[in-house]
């Protein structure tokens, strides 16, 4: 038998074919299905006023759509993946990258964690900010733009047009109060 897989190199078997991308691809099938299934869990109930939902959609909907999203693009790169040839390269990130790489995590994590006390659109604007800076773009109106325009923009998106309820923190406070 393997000689006959020797003879055969123009068509190497199912297990010659995985590569990174396929691991890549499996994991995140994975964790769509997952986060799919567990969705319901993580997002609090709507508030009723009078037994009615304040809001015309449920909360779960968007996260759902975007891990069914996720799902169908994760089937297709796994599908795609065993015609790939590309080395994994991770292996290869000098100091610098991988310094990049945590710094930007860390970030993230830090935006979980002040998108509930900031609020939605000043979190934003600070990660936007923060990242931006520190990738290396000092350009003025693109830092505006970043900080600004884009938070507020996909805060009335979110809040008016779609009647999907995002935290406000401190916008509620300097908007609302009496």
């Amino acid at each position: 038998m393997e000689e006959r897989r020797k003879k055969n190199t123009g068509n190497p078997s199912w297990r010659e074919r995985i590569n990174f991308n396929t691991k890549v691809a499996v994991f995140l099938v994975l964790f769509s299905i997952l986060f799919y299934v567990l969705i319901p869990y993580q997002i609090e109930k709507p508030k009723l006023f009078m037994g009615r939902a304040l809001m015309g959609m449920k909360p779960t909907l968007f996260p759902r759509l975007t891990m069914i999203g996720l799902l169908g693009l994760s089937i297709w790169y796994f599908l795609h993946s065993f015609k790939l040839e590309e080395k994994n390269l991770f292996g290869e990130l000098d100091r610098k990258s991988l310094t990049r790489i945590g710094v930007t995590f860390a970030i993230m994590v830090a935006y979980a964690l002040l998108l509930e006390p900031l609020g939605f659109v000043f979190s934003s604007a600070l990660t936007g900010g923060v990242l931006t800076f520190y990738l290396g773009n000092r350009n003025i109106f693109i830092l505006f733009v970043v900080i600004i325009i884009i938070p507020l923009v996909i805060f009335f998106i979110f809040t008016r047009a779609l009647h999907v309820s995002l935290p406000e923190g401190l916008l509620e406070y300097l908007l609302f109060r009496d």
